[in-house]
């Protein structure tokens, strides 16, 4: 069972009523006391209900969904998808993003069990099980979205960046490249799981196919318009000529396009170049970037539908899949030589 605050009061030698008082913002006791409940609460595991003062006003059943960054347009896809299913179904949704941070998404899945969500989508930082594990000794049910890194067992809908990676690399190498670069993310983030995937199985097609691929093809780069240009900026003036490059996402491969015009390196003559998402602006003449199209509203759609059958029974989903992606091809990629 989990711990109460009469189990908070008797470690901490207060009353339940100052337990109570110390979980609220503006009360009268002291902050020697405070802190002591606190952190009596925090050694046996006693999270306040902050929805139960709702539970007798019919508040609705709630489903959280985190975000590693609630301004990226497929997560804005996904979230649109998910919240349609779950107002059919009579449940709101709670949303929220971690920024990255291990330290913040902790601190979500903490305002989440507090709030007693009946269940949790999570695009995972995977810098740390801990929340996870919250999750679990709460018996809150979860199901994780998009990727998932070896040490995580739960219940998943993702992407398969196996076959994204690979798709990449046998179109670049159909084009003629046998120079080719992955751009990845930055330092901070470049050991996510589906970015580890991607570089992975995109050199593996490579070296299969008797081309070199080392380490020096994998170039630390980002995820925004001005991280893919400022990296490619940067191998160019050391003197490095890719012919195919396939980057962590759109936006770091159209930072790359604009900045290997500005060298005088044509897109689609001199170098392919390949993202990933297939956002929206991808599409533009303008830009017409060859890109991997994932099914973001189709892993929405089925992570919401398997959480809601187990949303009030305090077990998670038994469903792991992933599922496979489109390669669109465009100008950017074409090398007509």
């Amino acid at each position: 069972m989990a711990p109460t605050i009469k189990n908070v009061a008797k470690k901490a030698g207060v009353s339940e009523t100052t337990v109570s008082l110390a979980f609220r913002e503006k009360s009268r006791i002291s902050k020697k006391t405070r802190d002591k409940v606190i952190n009596a609460a925090s050694e046996i595991g006693y999270m306040p209900n902050l929805a139960a003062k709702n539970l007798r006003s019919g508040a609705p059943k709630t489903i959280g969904f985190i975000v590693n960054d609630i301004t990226n347009p497929f997560y804005s896809l996904m979230m649109r998808e998910a919240e349609d299913i779950a107002l059919q179904h009579g449940y709101s949704v709670i949303f929220a993003g971690s920024n990255w941070s291990e330290e913040k998404e902790r601190h979500l899945f903490e305002q989440m069990v507090q709030m007693r969500v009946n269940g949790l989508i999570v695009c995972l930082c995977e810098k740390s099980a801990e929340s996870v594990g919250m999750l679990d000794r709460f018996k809150i049910p979860y199901i994780a979205v998009d990727s998932y890194p070896d040490w995580y067992k739960g219940a998943y809908v993702a992407n398969d960046f196996r076959q994204a990676g690979t798709m990449a690399a046998m179109h670049l190498f159909q084009q003629g490249c046998r120079n080719p670069a992955y751009f990845t993310a930055g330092k901070e983030m470049k050991e996510l799981s589906a970015f580890m995937k991607m570089e992975r199985y995109f050199a593996e097609y490579f070296r299969i196919n008797k081309v070199d691929f080392g380490r020096s093809n994998v170039i630390e780069a980002g995820l925004s318009i001005r991280n893919g240009h400022e990296a490619f900026d940067r191998e160019f003036q050391r003197g490095k000529r890719f012919d195919g490059i396939f980057c962590v996402n759109d936006l770091c491969a159209m930072g790359v396009m604009e900045a290997a015009s500005e060298s005088g390196v044509v897109p689609g003559r001199d170098l392919a170049i390949v993202g990933i998402d297939d956002t929206e602006v991808s599409a533009f003449s303008r830009v017409s970037l060859s890109s991997i199209r994932q099914p973001y509203s189709q892993i929405a759609k089925i992570a919401m539908e398997s959480l809601l059958e187990s949303a009030d029974s305090g077990v998670c989903p038994d469903i792991r899949v992933e599922l496979p992606a489109e390669f669109i091809v465009r100008n950017s990629s074409k090398l007509f030589k």
